[in-house]
């Protein structure tokens, strides 16, 4: 009987100290992706940016170039906001090839099936 209380405190300690590290480590825990369609003439240069994405860009968890279909597929990892016009700058000089841009949170937003039928940009 005696133990009882001290059991359940640990438990409570326990719990409320799990529920902050979740509370605290959710924001930076975002995933978000974007995804567009780009105009690049060859693989070797997809293959340059895609070393050149990962080296400046510390957020970026996964990114995929499809030479044959030219489009683009990145996931982030401990951002919370991505904006359009931030994402077609990580494309450097071929920045004004970029159009058809989703951005949405991985896992919870929808993202455009291929062919992307819903360009408006």
């Amino acid at each position: 009987m005696k133990l009882i209380l001290p059991i359940a405190m640990l438990c409570f300690i326990f719990s409320s100290r799990a529920q902050n590290e979740i509370a605290v480590q959710s924001p930076s825990d975002t995933r978000l992706f974007a995804q567009c369609m780009f105009s690049i003439p060859s693989q070797s240069i997809l293959d340059e940016l895609t070393v050149e994405f990962y080296n400046t860009h510390p957020e970026i968890e996964m990114v995929r170039f499809d030479m044959h279909t030219q489009r683009a597929l990145l996931i982030t990892t401990g951002i919370s906001n991505l904006s359009e016009a931030d994402f077609t700058s990580w494309f450097g000089k071929y920045s004004a090839t970029i159009h058809c841009v989703q951005i949405g949170v991985y896992g919870i937003d929808k993202m455009d099936p291929y062919p992307f039928t819903n360009c408006n940009n």
